[in-house]
């Protein structure tokens, strides 16, 4: 399947360069980056069902895409040190100690 990233793009508009670099040199932030798209299209679907097990789903979808965007803060931070990313992820989160120590 292939991604746009405008999602992932419009979540974080001010590095859009440092996201088209990294989903093109990091394998792993590609992968969390087309998570988070699908992550993400799969929440705005649940969010317009009428279902009753879609409530759950939501939930499940959203806590998903949080920590998703926590560990894509986390890179971000790492590669830029913008205080803007960094300060989105807790000090006490295991994603934050993995990339970038607490200061």
């Amino acid at each position: 399947m292939a991604h746009s990233f405008a999602g992932l793009a419009g979540e974080f508009p001010d590095v859009i360069a440092e996201i088209f670099e990294l989903t093109s040199t990091d394998p792993e932030f590609r992968r969390l980056a087309e998570e988070f798209e699908d992550v993400t299209h799969a929440l705005a679907e649940a969010e317009s069902s009428i279902e009753d097990d879609a409530f759950s789903n939501r939930e499940a979808l959203q806590a998903r895409r949080d920590e998703l965007r926590e560990t894509l803060c986390a890179i971000l931070c790492d590669m830029t040190g913008d205080a803007q990313w960094c300060d989105q992820v807790p000090l006490e989160s295991p994603v934050r100690r993995a990339r970038r120590p607490a200061a």
